[in-house]
């Protein structure tokens, strides 16, 4: 009889065992991430609304930001494990002792384009050209790159104007002879009547970077991993699915202007890539000029590749 009972004991506990380690698989982990109102959002935002996330047991928090100032005062007082950034970004939290690292590239294309009273192959022959920007973040950096690009970098004059919409409205009044934005804010003020001159992407350049703090490196590995797929079965459905059928979900949770769901032409973006080192040499040089920073990172210091498949 005891040894009837001792059997039906460890086959309890062997029970408790599996039952526990099955409970503990199925365990939901959370990330806390910050996205900017641009295209390098999407397919955070489709993984999530498609399901993608959860299937895969991780609960993603997104936050969508209209500017980077507030994007890093929630990424720094501790309320964000990661953000859509720039290298920019990652060399001022670093100089902060903000430490953490770009684990990958995101789509961004920063274009500048003109108000809907000027032809933009004549502003090289204005005395002055008010840009508007955002300063000393990605935006700044991309319209100085611009500038130079196209002859402007002389008459230019930057007029900082953090919040995006904002920007937009303003360029489409005739406010300001140009503006820098993201896309699909580029081609909402091509709608309105502007025209683009050169962007980001034409001059080989990938400044836009995903950032994850040091401190969700070390603690949630799996969960980054597990974003990571998620992110890349989003682009799967972007560039597999008719634009019709998500374009509106977009526009209601990026903010993206209603005008682009009948007008604006998705890009065909790519599984996540490791970020860009020469845009990353590029990016720290430029700071060093504007006297932003006089670090020497690496990009080794600043970077992994680990989540990259």
């Amino acid at each position: 009889m005891r040894k009837y009972i001792s059997i039906l004991m460890i086959l309890v506990l062997m029970t408790s065992v599996l039952l526990f380690g099955c409970a503990k698989e199925k365990t939901t982990q959370t990330l806390k991430i910050g996205v900017m109102s641009d295209l390098g959002a999407a397919p955070f935002i489709i993984a999530k609304e498609n399901g993608y996330f959860s299937e895969l047991g991780l609960d993603v928090d997104i936050t969508v930001f209209k500017s980077a100032t507030d994007r890093d005062t929630a990424m720094q007082t501790g309320n964000l494990d990661a953000a859509m950034a720039d290298m920019l970004t990652i060399v001022f939290y670093n100089d902060a002792k903000f430490e953490a690292k770009m684990t990958s590239s995101t789509y961004g294309n920063y274009v500048m384009v003109s108000a809907p009273s000027l032809d933009a192959t004549k502003l090289e022959a204005l005395e002055k050209v008010r840009v508007g920007i955002s300063a000393n973040t990605v935006i700044d950096f991309a319209t100085q790159q611009i500038a130079s690009n196209n002859g402007l970098d002389k008459t230019i004059e930057t007029v900082a104007i953090p919040q995006m919409p904002v920007r937009l409205e303003m360029l489409s009044a005739g406010e300001l002879d140009a503006a820098t934005l993201p896309e699909p804010l580029a081609s909402a003020a091509v709608l309105s009547g502007g025209e683009k001159i050169i962007g980001t992407s034409d001059l080989g350049l990938q400044p836009g970077v995903f950032i994850v703090t040091n401190k969700a490196l070390d603690e949630k590995e799996q969960a980054i991993e597990q974003l990571y797929e998620g992110y890349n079965q989003g682009v799967a459905y972007l560039n597999g699915t008719e634009q019709a059928k998500y374009i509106q979900t977009l526009v209601d949770q990026l903010g993206f202007p209603p005008s682009l769901v009948d007008s604006f032409k998705f890009p065909t973006l790519t599984k996540a890539t490791a970020a860009d080192e020469v845009t990353f040499s590029t990016v720290l040089s430029w700071m060093k000029e504007r006297e932003l920073t006089s670090s020497e990172y690496s990009f080794k210091d600043l970077s992994t590749d680990a989540f990259i498949k």
